[in-house]
């Protein structure tokens, strides 16, 4: 079992105030970004997550959020899934292709939408009355050895908001090293990019994490994301960790 969370990058977005988030729904084999790989032909991933951040701007603000996702697999090639956080505030969709596989290297296609409900100051929320957001990329990984591997994605998001759309580029990437126990180290960025805008953005977030797999068709995730203070957007330190169960 290779593929784990990529939900709960969702769950950190919520909770560092940005409600559109990377591409989620699907798997992933370290911390945050996608891999080439996919769930096996039908079988389904379930998993719960959890994340919070801790941010300092003009005062101290701490948010935290929950959810899950359920992915399954099509075919040998293709996934598909849906994650959504307790409070329904968004409900996303992800689709996954693995199109190349050529001696260690890995390539996919992926897509995803998301609808994310606006809520009002009763914390009821408006149905009827959402942004939503379409998404594409392309993802790789370079499997450098048995224990040493490579993942990259890159995305485009393309955003609604009634007569208005915004455009974010995402870039991501992380490496992973197994040793014998069943732990996989890993360290990776992340690089969001908000052009064409009056309040144009930037986010860069360092992830430090390992994944754990002692039992089978279990692996826990757990993840140290730091963001740096950029333009825009305050720095912000969070925590968030999933468990991956694959069930046959």
């Amino acid at each position: 079992m290779k593929t784990i969370s990529y939900f709960f990058l969702f769950v950190f977005a919520l909770t560092t105030n940005n409600i559109f988030s990377q591409i989620s729904g699907i798997s992933a084999s370290k911390l945050v970004v996608i891999n080439a790989e996919t769930v096996p032909e039908s079988k389904i991933e379930f998993e719960p997550s959890f994340g919070f951040s801790v941010s300092v701007e003009d005062s101290l603000q701490i948010s935290s959020d929950f959810g899950f996702r359920f992915t399954y697999g099509l075919n040998s090639k293709t996934e598909v899934g849906i994650s959504l956080p307790v409070n329904m505030s968004g409900i996303n969709w992800g689709l996954k292709y693995n199109a190349v596989n050529y001696n260690n290297l890995s390539v996919g296609i992926i897509a995803g939408i998301e609808n994310a409900l606006i809520v009002n100051n009763s914390n009821e929320p408006k149905y009827g009355t959402f942004f939503k957001s379409y998404a594409a990329g392309l993802v790789s990984t370079y499997q450098i050895n048995k224990k040493l591997s490579i993942d990259f994605d890159t995305q485009i998001q393309n955003k609604f908001h009634y007569s208005k759309q915004d455009f974010h580029w995402f870039f991501n990437s992380e490496i992973g090293y197994y040793i014998p126990s069943g732990l996989q180290f890993v360290t990776g960025i992340q690089y969001e990019y908000k052009p064409f805008h009056e309040n144009e953005k930037y986010n860069f977030i360092i992830n430090n994490g390992i994944t754990v797999e002692k039992a089978e068709n279990f692996i826990l995730v757990l993840n140290f994301p730091y963001q740096f203070k950029t333009k825009n957007t305050p720095s912000s330190v969070g925590f968030a960790t999933a468990l991956t169960i694959l069930i046959d």
